[in-house]
C-alpha cells in the first residue's frame, strides 16, 4: 500500500515531540458468548461488528475492516483459527519438551500445556491480550475487544483501524519507493518512542518490521502485532529463544544453541534493519535460502550505498554485529542524526515512559474514601426522614458531621 507521509513539521507529525499525559491501562472486553451471523447481502457479522472485507491474511488467520453497527467506528478485526493455534499450543510444547521457563507472551508460546486443557479459547491469545492490556501509548496499537463464538472455529480481536495500511512494503524480489531522510527520521522517532515505552513496561516485541508499523489515518505510526513478544523480569531482558521474521533477526541469533541474549538489543538491531529498509527500500541481506540468509547477517559486508555523515554513522551503530556495544536507546536519543543536529526535540524519556499501568495504593485508598462518604450520605439521609421535616439546613449538617464522626470511630475501633 503506498503512502504518502506528512511532512515533517505538519500537525500530523508532530505527535513524538508533544508531551504525554499520564494514560491508564487500556480496558480490553472479553466476550465469550459471541454469535455469528450472516446479513442479506452475503456478509458475516460477529455480535454488532459486521465484516466488510478481507484487508489482510496471516499464518493463523485474516484481518477484516469491521464497522459496529452501533457507533459506525471502522475497526481491524483479527479473526483467528482456533484449531490452527491448539496445533500450534501443541507442536510448541511438543519442541519446548514441557512447559517450563519464562513467561513467553506469544499465541501461546510457553502457555502450551494451559491453553491445551483450558475449556476457555481465549486463553490461546491470552499472551498478546496480556501484553496489550499492559500498554497505552500513541505509538501502539489498542485493542478493544476480544470474542469467541463457541459454536465456530474462529476468534476474533477487534483492534483500532490504521487506515494507511503498513509502513513500507518490502519485497524479496523488489525494492520499494526509500522515504527521503526527514520522512525517515519522523517515522523512526515515533518507532523509537514506542519500543522505549515497551522496553520501560519490561517487554521486548522481537518482530520489528515495517509491515509491524502501521500508518493512521492522521499519519502516526503504531506498532502491532505482539504475538511473539515476551513480557521479562524486571531488569533481566535475557532471552534464550529465537523468534522473529529471519531479515530482521540480530546477528546473535542466527546462531545455534546461541544461549541467552538480551531482548532490547536485538529490538534494536531490528529497528536499525527497518531504518535501512525506509532509506534504501530493501533490507540490507536477501536470500531466499534460510541458512544462507542466516550466515549473511552474521558475517556479510553492509552495502551503505551513497550514505555518509550522521544517518550513515547511526546505521553502522545501529546494525552493530556486537550487542555488547550495539547502540542503546539512551545513546539513540541524543545521536546527531535523531535530532537533526540539535535542530529537532523530542519528549523526554520519562514523560513518554511515565505511564501509570496499574491502579496505585493512594488511588485505592481515594477510591473507599469516596464510598465511604456515599454511606455517610446516605446515613445521614434516613437519619434526617426520622425526624420533624421543620429541621434546618444547619441541623442537617450537623447530623452529617455526627455520622461521619460515628463512621470514623468505627473505623478507628476496627484497626486497633
Amino acid at each position: 500500500m503506498s503512502t504518502t507521509p506528512s511532512p515533517p513539521n505538519s500537525p500530523e507529525a508532530s505527535s513524538s515531540t508533544k508531551r504525554k499525559s499520564v494514560r491508564p491501562p487500556s480496558i480490553v472486553v472479553e466476550t465469550l458468548g459471541a454469535t455469528t451471523s450472516e446479513t442479506k447481502e452475503g456478509l458475516r457479522k460477529i455480535n454488532n461488528y459486521l465484516l466488510k472485507k478481507e484487508i489482510g491474511r496471516g499464518a493463523f488467520g485474516t484481518v477484516h475492516l469491521g464497522i459496529d453497527e452501533n457507533t459506525n467506528t471502522e475497526y481491524a478485526i483479527k479473526e483467528f483459527s482456533k484449531s490452527r493455534l491448539r496445533k500450534k499450543e501443541q507442536m510448541d510444547l511438543f519442541r519446548s519438551g514441557g512447559p517450563r521457563g519464562r513467561r513467553l507472551m506469544g499465541l501461546g508460546v510457553g502457555r502450551a500445556a494451559a491453553a491445551a486443557k483450558s475449556s476457555n479459547p481465549l486463553d490461546l491469545v491470552r499472551g498478546e491480550m496480556a501484553v496489550l492490556k499492559k500498554l497505552n501509548h500513541p505509538h501502539i496499537v489498542r485493542l478493544f475487544e476480544v470474542l469467541d463464538d463457541p459454536s465456530g472455529d474462529s476468534l476474533y480481536m477487534v483492534f483500532e483501524m490504521m487506515h494507511k495500511g503498513v509502513l513500507m512494503e518490502i519485497e524479496v524480489d523488489q525494492v520499494a519507493k526509500p522515504f527521503s531522510e526527514d520522512v525517515a527520521r519522523r517515522y523512526f522517532k515515533e518507532m523509537m518512542l514506542g519500543i522505549e515505552y515497551l522496553h520501560a513496561n519490561d517487554i521486548v516485541h522481537r518482530d520489528i518490521k515495517p509491515d509491524n508499523l502501521l500508518l493512521s489515518k492522521e499519519d502516526v505510526l503504531k506498532i502491532v502485532d505482539f504475538g511473539v513478544s515476551e513480557i521479562f523480569v524486571k531488569g533481566n531482558d535475557r532471552l534464550k529463544k529465537s523468534a522473529g521474521s529471519p531479515a530482521f533477526m540480530a546477528p546473535e541469533l542466527c546462531v545455534a544453541k546461541h544461549g541467552e541474549v538480551s531482548g532490547k538489543a536485538t529490538d534494536i538491531w531490528s529497528m536499525g534493519v527497518t531504518l535501512y529498509c525506509m532509506v534504501f527500500g530493501k533490507t540490507p541481506f536477501v536470500s531466499t535460502n534460510l541458512l544462507e540468509l542466516y550466515e549473511m547477517i552474521k558475517d556479510a559486508p553492509i552495502d551503505f550505498g551513497d550514505k555518509s555523515g550522521n544517518l550513515l554513522d547511526l546505521l553502522q551503530r545501529v546494525l552493530d554485529r556486537n550487542p555488547d556495544t550495539r547502540i542503546t536507546m539512551k545513546e539513540l536519543r541524543n545521536h546527531a542524526w535523531i535530532t537533526n543536529d540539535d535542530t529537532e526535540t523530542m519528549i523526554s524519556e520519562e514523560d513518554n515512559c511515565d505511564v501509570v499501568t496499574e491502579v496505585t495504593e493512594e488511588e485505592m485508598n481515594n477510591a473507599i474514601k469516596s464510598i465511604a462518604s456515599i454511606f455517610a450520605v446516605i446515613k445521614a439521609v434516613s437519619k434526617f426522614k426520622r425526624h420533624s421535616r421543620s429541621l434546618s439546613q444547619q441541623s442537617l449538617n450537623k447530623m452529617m458531621a455526627e455520622v461521619k464522626l460515628e463512621e470514623e470511630s468505627k473505623k478507628s475501633s476496627t484497626l486497633i
